[in-house]
């Protein structure tokens, strides 16, 4: 299989793991103006010599103690507390505005019929109001956010909803626009983790924390792209097509029968877009360059010297016949370059409670590389492939035959390839 090789000075580590090597070597960006990028290896010529399977004993997810009332247990993730902080910090960023003659950040004056001028100081119990009616409204869809609050007239009939009477639509509005989740004052200037998820951060660490404390990972997980939506103006939103939302702030998840449990921020506009993953001048010693040349699948044989590998002399080729044997589980001081992309799935599994995982994902992170990497830590790997991710050739002349519609598969055949000493996985 090719490899990449590591050059003695690391362009960028990944701060969740700290076994970390990014490269954007061997990959292509999905588009020009996003960060994100997938692994591009021409297929393997050979196979690996020793199969050692890998089986991860199946584990379901385990659901841990609920409160009784379903407002106690939205409470664990929007605490009195938290609002609290949110009542305070919304009260002081009005006033601000109101001194400064202003409506908003961007200093639009503050006029006699401006709506900002009916604001008045805002309690707790409007903010879970508030909260209430924007779930009411993802769940009843209408038109335009008026439509809520207006009723029946002679030749017009229209529902009435039952939010209109704890909530006028102008006070709906102003904390729609004003609210405020974070200290206005107390921005960091910060190329990689910028304001906008500055902002969200302290909300959302409460709720990935709880995510995971109401629920117990099992064996099954699953690492994707998800998509925020968002309409506003921010250097951070990214447009990825043929997603529901396509438009708005990217996010890598990772989650287990729909439940998102941890959650990584994406920058469009950076060389390495997930937020974690960040330059270093840091010089990493005693690292061979990649896998050796091998002739195992991985390249983890157990002496190729070949091209910087550490261990014995290689044997000459015409000897070769001794069969090499692929030392996943115990060649952990080899780091394993990954792109910036793929290293979110190694982040976001390092990011859980330490068990064994089977992670599913699709062809956007999969390569030998990463899979390799997830069972150094520990893992195992499913995933779908693209025939320039590096697997063997026989496999890439299949997918490519099957996009002409002439792969010669029948429906509902499976073909495997085993490994050079037969063996396949059960």
């Amino acid at each position: 299989m090719p490899s990449r090789k590591i050059p003695p000075k690391i362009p960028a580590v990944n701060i969740y793991d700290d076994n970390s090597f990014i490269t954007e070597e061997n990959s292509r960006r999905e588009q020009a103006a996003d960060s994100t990028c997938r692994p591009e290896f021409p297929p393997a010529e050979d196979r690996g010599f020793n199969f050692q399977p890998f089986n991860v004993p199946p584990r379901d997810l385990k659901v841990n103690p609920l409160p009784q009332e379903p407002l106690q247990l939205f409470q664990l993730f929007v605490p009195v507390s938290l609002v609290e902080s949110w009542v305070e910090y919304t009260n002081n960023w009005v006033a601000s505005l109101h001194e400064s003659g202003v409506i908003d950040s961007q200093n639009h004056e503050l006029k006699d019929g401006s709506r900002l001028q009916k604001w008045t100081r805002l309690k707790v119990s409007d903010v879970y109001i508030w909260l209430g009616i924007l779930i009411y409204i993802g769940l009843h869809k209408e038109t335009r956010i008026e439509d809520y609050w207006k009723t029946s007239l002679l030749g017009d009939q229209r529902p009435t909803y039952s939010i209109i009477k704890f909530m006028t639509y102008n006070k709906f509005q102003l904390l729609h626009r004003h609210l405020r989740p974070f200290d206005h004052t107390e921005f960091v200037p910060d190329e990689r983790f910028p304001e906008v998820f500055q902002c969200a951060q302290p909300w959302s660490d409460l709720i990935q924390y709880v995510s995971t404390q109401l629920l117990e990972p099992g064996s099954h997980l699953a690492v994707d792209e998800g998509m925020i939506q968002y309409e506003g103006r921010s250097h951070q939103k990214t447009t990825v097509q043929n997603k529901p939302i396509n438009t708005g702030f990217k996010v890598w998840v990772v989650a287990q029968k729909g439940f998102f449990l941890r959650w990584i921020w994406h920058q469009p506009g950076l060389k390495y877009g997930p937020v974690g993953v960040e330059p270093t001048k840091k010089r990493r010693t005693g690292v061979g360059r990649g896998r050796g040349r091998g002739r195992g699948r991985g390249g983890r044989g157990r002496g190729g010297r070949g091209r910087g590998g550490r261990g014995r002399p290689a044997r000459p080729r015409e000897v070769e016949e001794v069969k090499e044997v692929i030392e996943v589980m115990t060649n952990r001081d080899k780091v394993i370059p990954l792109n910036s992309t793929q290293s979110v799935v190694i982040s976001l599994i390092n990011m859980l409670p330490p068990a064994v995982y089977h992670v599913f994902m699709d062809n956007l992170f999969s390569s030998s590389d990463l899979f390799l990497s997830l069972r150094q830590h520990g893992h195992g790997a499913t995933g779908t492939a693209r025939a320039n991710c590096g697997i063997y050739k026989d496999l890439a002349v299949s997918k490519n035959k099957d996009k002409l519609g002439k792969s010669g598969y029948e429906f509902n055949e499976i073909r495997v390839i085993p490994t050079a000493d037969n063996q396949v996985s059960n």
